[in-house]
């Protein structure tokens, strides 16, 4: 790992932050090798304005964690996002501004269903990491409709749920149709 990657990963409180952070580097790093890329140095990262790293205009990645579950996604066709949850109870009032009316309606009509919940909330959560901004786009302005969105300022995504189990929703988002089958590679760790 490069001297710069390892200082960020140093500066975590916890190390499980830092354990899911390397490892998603790790994957990042097989995962481009799994495709036919070869091997590269992660010091050759960019990183936009926000601190969103990727490679190239062609070549994008995003990673994502929950627990000791990570993922990244790796996408050859340009911007990717990726988020997963575990689906844990959570008090959803925390969260109202961050949903169109429509999706207040159907994520507020069950107060035990929090399913619903994270997969809204996994959708936005990859849009926006897939734009780069961020949430410096309010969540509000994401309007989600089945497996597209349009995000304010920034068009029309398309959205793929990657089904893992019942305890897990994930989602990865992308700027072009994404039509190809999600091939998954599984690292587990304790």
């Amino acid at each position: 790992m490069p001297i710069a990657i390892q200082e960020k990963i140093q500066r975590y409180k916890n190390w499980e932050d830092a354990h899911t952070s390397l490892v998603g580097k790790l994957l990042l790093i097989q995962g481009l090798k799994d495709i036919g890329l070869p091997t590269i140095d992660l010091s050759i990262l960019k990183y936009n304005q926000y601190g969103r790293p990727y490679i190239s205009k062609k070549i994008d990645f995003n990673i994502s964690h929950t627990q000791t579950l990570v993922m990244c996604a790796i996408n050859t066709n340009g911007d990717v996002g990726i988020d997963v949850e575990k689906i844990n109870p959570i008090d959803k009032t925390d969260f109202y501004d961050c949903w169109t009316p429509k999706e207040t309606e159907v994520i507020y009509k069950d107060t035990t269903d929090y399913y619903t919940f994270y997969n809204y909330w996994t959708k936005k959560e990859a849009l926006v990491k897939a734009i780069g901004d961020g949430l410096n786009i309010p969540l509000k302005n994401i309007e989600i409709s089945g497996s597209q969105a349009t995000v304010v300022n920034h068009g029309k995504w398309y959205l793929k749920e990657i089904s893992l189990s019942e305890k897990y929703t994930a989602h990865i988002a992308t700027k072009e149709p994404y039509n190809s089958p999600i091939v998954l590679i599984q690292k587990h760790y304790l």
